[in-house]
């Protein structure tokens, strides 16, 4: 009977280390709201919380938008030229890199591909990966 009695506190003991070990290293996740993969402007998250790239899913061009107190906000163009100019919604999209400011860019109908990268004056550029 001791023995038993024993045994079910044991047991209920590594469930309970079960439960709370996976409270533990259960990750947060951060929401990201839906998008539509076919909107003409769709934004980006970045590892910054102040930071998000907003993509025009038709031409290819990124602007870096910070937002924060008011003399922190902003919005500024990684390049000014145009890739497609008659690109249909949804053509480009944006995949993050384990760098916190590079993304690449890929043309989802021809597969050409640009290393983007958000930052401060003078770092922000797109190039093409050939």
């Amino acid at each position: 009977m001791c023995k038993e009695i024993q045994m079910k506190k044991y047991t209920f003991l590594v469930a309970l280390l079960l439960c709370f070990s996976s409270h533990v290293f259960a990750e947060n996740g951060i929401l990201v709201p839906t998008q539509n993969p076919k909107a003409p402007f769709r934004l980006f998250h970045t590892n910054n919380i102040y930071t998000l790239l907003k993509l025009d899913t038709r031409t290819g061009q990124i602007w870096q938008v910070q937002w924060g107190s008011s003399s922190e906000r902003f919005t500024v163009p990684l390049d000014d030229e145009v890739i497609v100019t008659n690109g249909k919604p949804g053509r480009f999209t944006l995949h993050p890199t384990k760098n916190i400011f590079t993304f690449v860019l890929i043309d989802q109908e021809s597969g050409n591909t640009w290393h983007v990268q958000w930052g401060d004056k003078g770092e922000r550029f797109r190039y093409p990966i050939k």
